[in-house]
């Protein structure tokens, strides 16, 4: 077909039919060859950049669109935790114990009765309080071990059945948030606020006293990281708890 081709351009431009000139003719199409070689590997290229560059933002979207599944599943698991965790609250039942005399406070028209829920935690935290600053009149501090010995002799050994769900499940919560890889530092922090702000003040002071004992393993590190007794009020006990977590457990970010 070459030479038919090379014919046709020789007979239209009236050129003589010479070995030279079909020579310098051929020499001619071999460049044109090399041209049009390098014009299609070009298009080869861009045709492949193009090719990545639509896979890449491919994808992203498949990524972003996993990314916001994940996120939806693990709000749902949240708030869904939130809800057994206000539910366990519910649960919790504490009773004065019979040596406890309400100190300076004035004791409840109904002292001897075991309560339930948000008040049950006011008055185990009361109680606690209480002992832990009976111990510190005779002495200058208290350590961390005979604190959480306070927390086991009234709370822990009284109703860890009754406790014990309910901080299993904020346990869980907070290392849910803390793992999650897809989470940013952002994210975890307005989760970790979200949770605090669904505590009262007596529960954070109670868990800052269960986080001291050996058996509530990593709590205390979770305690400080979402540093959940942040506002607690001195009346809670805030000095006391200053005295065994560190003071980024109380400050705020930055």
């Amino acid at each position: 077909m070459g030479w038919l081709f090379q014919e046709f351009i020789f007979q239209w431009f009236d050129i003589p039919w010479k070995s030279e000139l079909l020579g310098q003719l051929g020499d001619t199409f071999g460049a044109l060859n090399a041209l049009f070689s390098a014009l299609a590997f070009v298009a080869v290229l861009y045709t492949l950049k193009h090719q990545r560059e639509d896979l890449a933002r491919q994808q992203l979207q498949i990524d972003d669109a996993a990314l916001d599944q994940h996120l939806q599943r693990f709000e749902r698991t949240f708030y869904e935790l939130l809800r057994l965790l206000r539910e366990a609250r519910d649960e919790v039942e504490y009773r004065y114990s019979k040596n406890y005399a309400g100190g300076s406070r004035q004791r409840e028209s109904d002292y001897e009765r075991r309560v339930n829920g948000a008040q049950a935690f006011k008055r185990a935290q009361f109680e606690l309080k209480y002992w832990v600053e009976t111990k510190l009149a005779h002495a200058e501090t208290i350590s961390a071990q005979e604190v959480a010995e306070i927390y086991t002799k009234f709370v822990h050994s009284r109703y860890e059945s009754s406790f014990a769900p309910y901080y299993r499940l904020l346990y869980t919560i907070l290392l849910r948030v803390k793992s999650d890889q897809k989470l940013k530092p952002a994210e975890k922090r307005f989760y970790g606020n979200l949770l605090r702000s669904q505590l009262t003040s007596h529960e954070v002071a109670l868990c800052c006293y269960n986080g001291l004992a050996s058996y509530s393993g990593s709590f205390k590190t979770l305690i400080e990281e979402f540093r959940l007794p942040k506002y607690l009020p001195e009346e809670f006990g805030r000095s006391l708890l200053k005295m065994h977590y560190p003071g980024s457990a109380f400050a705020g970010r930055d």
